[in-house]
């Protein structure tokens, strides 16, 4: 009898990452039945964009739900969602956490874990360990939660799993990182450009991404298109990039749907990954996963950057050493243009796999 697992999210109505990368999840996972979901509604907002996803998604496949705090990213969900597991502990063999605060989150399994000696905790972590030793109340209950017989931390990255086993060698053996299993499921669209070359910046607008000098690049730049295909984080956000030329943005929304970002970024012919930084260069760029499925060249910082490896294992774009080289891009229709197409797909070719990918997380969560 196969595993059962349960995925939780309990920011998932929060804007960008947590919402968009647990649909993907449910999306690449929705034929295994042994595979359950639980995610915070937050019936407090008024941006119907999210409602409208999810309940598209919950057609599909039955999600659990638990009403959200109504500022949809507080740690109260936190709670929220262990109550949740606690309630429905007897029914999965595995309670698999994204995004969740680690410090609350270890806290409540050390605390509660006799309920659960039986389970697999996991806990998927987008960051480095650092702030952890930032205190000592965090760290030593990170190191209890550890300690227990039945958790793991997984990682997104080589480099962050590389991270987390220095800071905490006594336990390395159950910190892994695992393949990517939330990419986007998309159907590659025929990208019938001309005229001028397209770029963009896809996602949500913030900090880090050289937004600032792509804007004044490209106002300066008239030969060439650009896009900003993204809403606000908030209204403060929204306030911080007032900036912008208006003529770059494909929407004013707080949150851009999914399908929406898709359409635009299909017309581009670069995707502009130039994080700077406000960015850790350990953490995955999911967009690259994005810009793979859609057949679009990427152009990033060349640097000791997990992304800048990616390139340069598969060949799939091109990269700067500074915004001083940011110039001479390979046209549409040059070999060394479709020399960075034939990278995205072995890229989708030898990463983007759901049945491989999926096989190796179980040998993981389960050895």
């Amino acid at each position: 009898m196969k595993k059962k697992i349960l995925f939780i999210q309990p920011y998932y109505f929060s804007g960008g990452h947590p919402f968009q990368s647990f649909n993907n999840l449910i999306l690449n996972l929705l034929k295994y039945n042994n595979y359950d979901f639980l995610v915070s509604i937050n019936n407090h907002l008024k941006e119907k964009s999210f409602k409208n996803d999810f309940n598209i998604i919950n057609k599909k496949k039955k999600i659990f739900t638990f009403n959200s705090s109504s500022k949809t990213n507080s740690n109260s969900n936190v709670y929220k969602a262990f109550l949740k597991t606690f309630i429905m502990r007897k029914k999965y063999d595995v309670f698999f956490y994204y995004d969740v605060n680690l410090n609350i989150t270890s806290f409540l399994y050390v605390l509660f874990n006799i309920f659960f000696k039986k389970k697999i905790i996991i806990i998927y972590v987008l960051f480095g360990p650092e702030k952890i030793f930032q205190s000592k109340i965090r760290l030593y209950f990170i190191k209890l939660f550890l300690k227990l017989n039945n958790t793991k931390i997984l990682t997104r990255t080589a480099e962050i799993e590389k991270s987390w086993r220095k800071s905490f060698n006594n336990f390395k053996w159950k910190i892994n990182n695992i393949p990517p299993i939330d990419f986007p499921k998309i159907n590659k669209l025929k990208n019938l450009n001309k005229g001028s070359l397209k770029f963009g910046s896809v996602g949500q607008i913030r900090f880090g991404k050289s937004l600032e000098f792509l804007n004044s690049f490209f106002v300066k730049n008239k030969k060439y298109d650009f896009s900003i295909i993204g809403g606000y984080a908030n209204k403060q956000t929204k306030e911080n990039f007032s900036f912008l030329e208006k003529k770059f943005l494909i929407s004013n929304e707080t949150f851009l749907n999914f399908k929406k970002i898709i359409r635009a970024a299909s017309k581009l012919d670069y995707i502009i990954l130039l994080y700077d930084k406000f960015f850790d260069k350990r953490n995955e760029v999911s967009t690259l996963y994005l810009a793979a499925k859609l057949g679009i060249p990427i152009i990033c910082f060349k640097n000791n950057s997990w992304l800048y490896k990616q390139l340069k294992i598969f060949k799939c774009g091109y990269s700067i050493k500074s915004l001083k080289e940011f110039s001479n891009f390979p046209t549409r229709n040059s070999k060394k243009y479709r020399s960075y197409i034939r990278g995205l797909k072995k890229l989708d070719n030898s990463v983007l796999k759901i049945k491989i990918n999926q096989r190796k997380v179980e040998k993981i969560l389960f050895s």
